[in-house]
């Protein structure tokens, strides 16, 4: 049976809430049903803020509406995250700035735009906007698309029109059930939320459908042994192959427009060692290349400096500069 439940909330100024305590309830409505975030109205005068919030298994969706805001989330938050989401802003009424990893997104009503989580992120609505903002784990719709994250179509408004219109009603419909229908949804429909996802992913990625069946099966199922064993040291492009039951061409075929292999497991592990420094900074490098998969330090070193720009010693020492600024 599937697990479901489904909350509205309304916040205004008034004149026995003042607008900081007002603020402070709608942070905290946000945080439960998107993330945790800090709030701000824009301009003067009165503000309120509306939300309906369902909350599936692993998936949510949220109807929201308020006055003109700005919604900033921040690097401390990230550090402080349980996990990583897909955010998918579908916008009703009304526009949205929004700002993430240097990609600026201007989408106005009926726009679809997609953002990590795991990334900083600033954004503003105008007055009375309303969007439909839907929350699923990243790894889950990665691999049923057969994608990795430098993939993702981020902060980029795309017309909800076509196919990804027939993606954005099927959300739009899913936010506005009434809550005597969230039960029977949970066992019928949020199973097909990951799919919904992958698929508009795709569609955002120029794709008019998910490719040859075996190269989109074979890429999920290369990206799930990775994930499992890109730790290990003694991982090959063989074992991956015969993993996945697959030749050594095929394996290259289907991971050639993500890198290769060989790469793929390069972004994983650095992506690795750099939560393990946010989580314990303090921990030796030796220990945390060991800990990531590498083989050696100074392959650690290499990769690490290949995919972020600095060394491990560098980015940890940013962390505590960032540490101490705060």
């Amino acid at each position: 049976m599937g697990i479901a439940s489904t909350a509205s909330a309304e916040v205004r100024t008034t004149s026995e809430v003042s607008a900081r305590q007002a603020f402070e309830q709608w942070e905290a409505l946000v945080a439960d049903a998107v993330l945790p975030s800090i709030v701000e109205p824009i301009g003067a005068g009165p503000w309120h803020g509306k939300l309906r919030y369902t909350q599936f298994d692993r998936s949510s969706l949220t109807l929201m509406t308020s006055s003109a805001q700005r919604v900033v989330r921040t690097k401390r938050q990230l550090e402080q995250a349980a996990g990583d989401f897909l955010l998918v802003n579908i916008i009703v009424d009304g526009s949205n700035w929004t700002e993430q990893s240097g990609r600026i997104t201007e989408g106005g009503a009926g726009t679809i735009a997609f953002y990590d989580s795991a990334r900083p992120i600033e954004s503003r609505t105008t007055e009375n906007a309303v969007s439909t903002i839907v929350r699923a784990p990243m790894d889950a719709v990665l691999d049923h698309a057969g994608l990795v994250r430098e993939e993702l179509p981020i902060a980029k408004a795309l017309p909800a029109t076509g196919a990804m219109g027939v993606v954005a009603d099927f959300f739009r419909g899913m936010a506005r059930l009434g809550a005597e229908e969230t039960g029977r949804a949970a066992d019928v429909l949020e199973s097909q939320v990951t799919s919904m996802l992958s698929s508009a992913l795709l569609l955002a990625n120029g794709h008019s459908s998910p490719g040859p069946a075996d190269s989109v099966f074979t890429r999920q199922q290369v990206l799930a042994v990775l994930r499992k064993r890109y730790t290990d040291p003694d991982l090959t492009v063989d074992e991956v192959a015969h993993a996945c039951l697959v030749s050594r061409r095929t394996l290259y075929r289907v991971c050639e427009e993500i890198g290769g292999p060989a790469a793929l497991v390069r972004q994983m592990r650095v992506e690795h060692a750099r939560r393990l420094l946010r989580a314990d900074p303090t921990r030796p490098l030796s220990v945390i290349a060991a800990a990531s998969g590498f083989a050696t330090d100074r392959h650690f070193y290499r990769a690490f400096r290949q995919e972020t720009g600095v060394t491990p010693g560098q980015f940890r020492s940013q962390l505590d500069t960032g540490t101490r600024c705060r």
